[in-house]
């Protein structure tokens, strides 16, 4: 039954947005078919879409942006929808390209294109091609890193010792289980396929030592050490950077990768929000307001005004999006979705974008969990059975090679990213309605005699979103709202400033500004930011 409305789902979603059903699109797309479908993307809508690579990888491929969106993109709000920050979630890669395809297949309706003349969108598809390439490719494991030659334990030049070793010849690398009787892991009381750590506190004795499936060249009980793609985009980034530790590169931003999108974001002042598909997730369950970490000397936590947008911004993406069960990941060191918020200023969320449906009667442990959803919707090749396998290193010791295959826990069969993109679709829509909108309110001229006037206007953001994140009020690299005052040549300004920066304005509020002036003509004012766009008035005196 479960099986049957997901695809009813499915149908639906493509009668509500055609392109999805329009793309002819039946699997996850692989780099090549990204090239492709984005230059599609560009000849079809040459007016409102531009494509651009902003980098090469080592692997020799490239780092695309999408700039999308009708008129001037620069002065007025941005969202920035980022796909493939993790290598083990290609489903990120899909929704943030589905997502174009879809706002340029609804360009010519009212809504659609009203919002393009007023908001852009920069779309990255795929931040980390040479991590998600191992997604198609004939041995397949999950993998996070790209393809600078450097081993990230060691930082020393790639090595060919321990590589991925596919020992039962199925293509994929999975676990490898060794009875030993000083081990740390059990089987699963509900599922003996799944293994779990001995709880010590219970009275669980270990039964079995847990391996990556490969070989050890260097006798350390450590496998596939030296593997192929060793810097983590998602590990290189400048909150908490996690130097040292394996996958952060030789330092903060030293990759490829992680520099273009700096690069690209630093310039790009009129992003408001950033909107990643990756691990972490803080759209499910927002971010919780911790006054000790908000108010050190180095900020670590969201800040209290920031809380309340992204609670209110997580209740409408629940309201939107159908969430299994969440993985609550509120980001780790050197990650894009920190750095986002705690670096870049702006407004940042998160979402795996996928989550394995909770079912009835279903186990707290995730895994067997999975395997009761895949059971009940009919999927296949989810599991490699645990297959007894002679391993010389462990001689007279029983060896086992099998485990969840990987990828699929984290990215659901392609149909169920259909639904899944429609979903976020409409999430990202309602997101940029939201966006902060400078307007010049409640204008008030008052003759003072003696060629006196006093002009009184309001500024007001008529948009949900505050002007500029509370954290970065903090922050000199994010525009802030600034008024320019330009009387006549024949005019002076007794009071008030030419130029003013005013602070955070919240949704919906309203900052009151005044200017005495001498002498008759005009006056211009004009205020806004990038990320709020501009509103210019001209008053008569």
């Amino acid at each position: 039954m479960q099986k049957f409305y997901v695809r009813a789902v499915f149908i639906l979603l493509t009668a509500i947005f055609p392109l999805l059903s329009l793309s002819g699109q039946e699997g996850y797309t692989d780099h090549k078919n990204l090239s492709a479908r984005l230059s599609s993307l560009e000849k079809e809508y040459p007016s409102l879409v531009n494509v651009r690579s902003l980098a090469q990888t080592d692997g020799g491929k490239d780092i695309w942006l999408l700039s999308i969106g009708s008129g001037d993109l620069e002065n007025r709000p941005a969202v920035a929808v980022v796909g493939g920050i993790s290598g083990e979630y290609p489903v990120g890669t899909e929704l943030a390209l589905l997502f174009a395809e879809e706002i340029l297949a609804n360009s010519r309706g009212e809504e659609v294109k009203k919002l393009l003349s007023e908001t852009s969108f920069y779309v990255f598809p795929d931040m980390n091609p040479d991590a998600r390439a191992q997604f198609f490719a004939p041995l397949r494991y999950e993998r996070t890193g790209n393809a600078y030659p450097q081993n990230s334990v060691e930082r020393e030049p790639r090595l060919s010792r321990d590589p991925y070793t596919d020992l039962n010849g199925d293509n994929m690398i999975t676990l490898m289980r060794v009875e030993d009787p000083s081990g740390e892991w059990i089987t699963h009381p509900d599922d003996e396929r799944i293994m779990i750590r001995a709880s010590f506190e219970k009275g669980e004795t270990g039964k079995y030592k847990l391996f990556s499936e490969g070989v050890d060249e260097e006798l350390y009980d450590l496998f596939n050490l030296h593997r192929e793609g060793m810097v983590d985009f998602n590990r290189n980034f400048t909150f908490q950077y996690p130097e040292f530790s394996p996958g952060a590169g030789h330092h903060a931003v030293s990759e490829t990768e992680s520099r273009a999108a700096a690069d690209f974001l630093f310039n790009a002042k009129n992003v408001f929000a950033v909107v990643g598909f990756g691990p972490a997730d803080n759209l499910t369950a927002p971010l919780s307001y911790n006054e000790r970490a908000a108010s050190g000397r180095m900020v670590e936590g969201i800040l209290q005004k920031d809380a309340r947008v992204n609670s209110m911004v997580s209740n409408m993406y629940n309201n939107l999006v159908t969430a299994g069960v969440s993985s609550a990941n509120s980001g780790s060191n050197g990650d894009f979705f920190q750095w986002a918020y705690f670096h870049y200023g702006r407004f940042s969320f998160s979402t795996p974008g996928w989550w394995v449906p909770k079912t009835d009667g279903g186990s707290s442990n995730p895994e067997v969990n999975f395997l009761r959803w895949a059971e009940s919707e009919g999927l296949e090749n989810v599991f490699v059975p645990w297959q007894e396998f002679e391993y010389p290193e462990f001689p007279e010791r029983k060896t086992e090679v099998g485990g969840i295959a990987p990828f699929v826990m984290k990215n659901p069969p392609y149909e169920y990213v259909l639904s899944s993109a429609g979903e976020h679709y409409r999430f990202l829509i309602e997101l940029a309605k939201m966006r902060p909108a400078i307007d010049i309110v409640n204008i008030r001229t008052e003759n003072l005699g003696r060629d006196l006037n006093r002009i009184t206007v309001d500024i007001f953001n008529e948009g949900v979103f505050p002007t500029v994140t509370e954290l970065g009020q903090r922050i000199r690299w994010v525009q802030k709202t600034v008024i320019n005052f330009d009387p006549d040549d024949g005019q002076e300004l007794v009071s008030g400033k030419r130029v003013e920066v005013l602070d955070q304005i919240e949704g919906k509020g309203k900052i009151e500004c005044s200017w005495l002036v001498k002498g008759r003509g005009s006056v211009n004012i004009r205020a806004g930011a990038e990320s709020t766009g501009f509103k210019k008035i001209e008053i008569n005196l």
